[in-house]
């Protein structure tokens, strides 16, 4: 009887044990049922604050676009000559392109020194070809290629604003 007792109140320790693990399993399951539509919302709004990130970066790409053509617009009405004749305004994502024609080569090199004075800061003459070598007044057809400043790093800003709006996870 002896040897059976110490078995026996280990054995209903155990029980003991098991049944308060079992308690504690299926309280923590009904917690967590609970708090699982709380843990879908936030993946949801996670998935809403990543894609609307994206679209504001797109957002300030087109603004700096929007930015950059009404700079390289203002630029070459400012710098107009009546000896160039513009017919190609491009805006890529680097630089924007001007293409026209000229009677001389001094025209042209005049005009890509008005578009610095006008505020551009770099011109570069891109291509230069005369295009009716055999007629009295001679023409020229060309391309300037106005770099744009790179936009600034999100860490080069002096405003107040986050750098980073994301919810921690």
């Amino acid at each position: 009887m002896l040897g059976i007792l110490p078995v026996l109140a280990l054995a209903m320790r155990i029980d003991g044990q098991t049944d308060g693990i079992g308690m504690a399993n299926r309280l923590l399951a009904a917690e967590l049922h609970t708090l699982q539509p709380q843990l879908d919302q936030r993946a949801a709004s996670q998935s809403r604050i990543a894609h609307m990130q994206s679209r504001l970066a797109t957002l300030n790409d087109q603004t700096a676009l929007r930015a950059r053509a009404a700079s390289l617009l203002r630029a070459a009405s400012a710098a107009a000559l009546p000896e160039i004749r513009l017919y190609r305004i491009a805006l890529q994502p680097r630089a924007g392109e001007l293409r026209g024609h000229a009677a001389d080569v001094r025209d042209i090199q005049a005009y890509a020194n008005a578009l610095l004075h006008a505020g551009m800061e770099r011109v570069a003459i891109q291509d230069l070809r005369a295009t009716d070598r055999h007629a009295d007044d001679g023409r020229y057809d060309f391309t300037l290629s106005l770099p744009f400043s790179p936009p600034p790093l999100h860490g080069d800003r002096h405003d107040d604003r986050p750098a980073d709006a994301s919810v921690p996870p």
